[in-house]
């Protein structure tokens, strides 16, 4: 990657300058098992079949209705939702309890070929 020049550097500072320091995102599932999300600080609409994907697409969101240059993108900062969403849409991680269950244990008997 070659060194960037005080006037680029300059550039994607203003850059950043546009992104808010939060961004409002209402997520759902969708009937196939994906998520839909709408960005309603910009009123734009994303989605992905993950979860994980539908953050890629969140920001990728952003980052189009912002104008950026593909050239900036890795300059540019992203959103992550907080741990609470994942847990409350019943991804990572799970919410910490402990469960106890009993169970038995049947014997297998040989099949013969």
């Amino acid at each position: 990657m070659s060194k960037l020049t005080p006037k680029t550097i300059d550039k994607i500072k203003e850059m950043r300058k546009q992104f808010p320091k939060e961004i409002a995102v209402s997520v759902r599932r969708v009937e196939d098992g994906g998520y839909c999300a709408e960005v309603t600080t910009y009123s734009c609409f994303t989605e992905s079949d993950t979860f994980s994907g539908l953050i890629e697409m969140v920001n990728d969101a952003v980052r189009t209705y912002l104008g950026i240059p593909v050239k900036y993108l890795s300059y540019m900062p992203e959103y992550l939702p907080p741990i609470s969403l994942a847990q409350h849409l019943n991804m990572f991680p799970p919410i910490a309890r402990m469960v106890e269950v009993d169970f038995n244990i049947t014997k297998n008997e040989k099949v013969k070929c």
